[in-house]
């Protein structure tokens, strides 16, 4: 096993065992003198601007290239973009509502593009049953009727840390996503926690005094 699946499995155990010993179920703790392995640096590298400008011009679906604008203009997790539905998208301020991995509900921001692909058809893109291919616990007879998007290689994976990032799509292949972060050098969007949508400033109406 890599070193981030015996760092995930290790701290679940850990969190368990803390668990049974505040209730008294046990006494010990079998994971003591067991260390957290030291986990490789990430070294995929992303894609050139040319290479992704290739990639919007692919003959795809446009659920699949929605996706991968979405992916690459905020800079979310492929999981946090899968789980989204049509109720947490604010298209007039281009954000929508997520779960973070940590349980926190927070904003990811979008740019034109994703806005101009997404707009018409949010219905279709973001319908309900999209949650099923964030679920590791769904079942393949659940995710085939799905349609392109489980068949797509850039999103056909839910890499959710504390669930083991499993293959959803049986039909599938490939990681996920082709490499969409930001160019290396670029900031990420800030993410805001939940809290009230803002709202647009406008100019208070000039009204006449009523004359009778």
């Amino acid at each position: 096993m890599n070193a981030d699946t015996v760092n995930r499995e290790l701290s679940i155990a850990r969190k368990a065992i803390g668990w049974w010993q505040r209730r008294g179920w046990i006494v010990g703790d079998p994971t003591i003198g067991i260390e957290r392995r030291p986990a490789p640096p990430d070294r995929t590298e992303a894609l050139s601007e040319n290479q992704i400008a290739a990639l919007w011009r692919l003959n795809v679906g446009l659920r699949e290239k929605t996706f991968w604008k979405l992916l690459h203009e905020s800079a979310a997790r492929a999981g946090e973009v899968l789980c989204l539905n049509v109720e947490d998208l604010h298209p007039q301020d281009k954000r929508g509502r997520i779960t973070a991995k940590v349980g926190a509900t927070e904003w990811i921001d979008w740019q034109s593009g994703t806005a101009r692909l997404s707009y018409r058809r949010a219905e279709e893109i973001f319908q309900e049953k999209t949650r099923l291919l964030a679920n590791p616990l769904a079942s393949p007879e659940d995710i085939r009727g799905h349609g392109r998007l489980d068949a797509s290689p850039a999103t056909s994976q839910c890499p959710d840390a504390r669930r083991g990032g499993r293959h959803l799509s049986p039909d599938a292949a490939g990681p996920v996503p082709p490499r969409l972060r930001p160019i290396p050098g670029a900031v990420r969007p800030p993410r805001r926690r939940l809290g009230r949508p803002a709202r647009r400033r406008t100019r208070p109406r000039c009204t006449s005094p009523h004359v009778n």
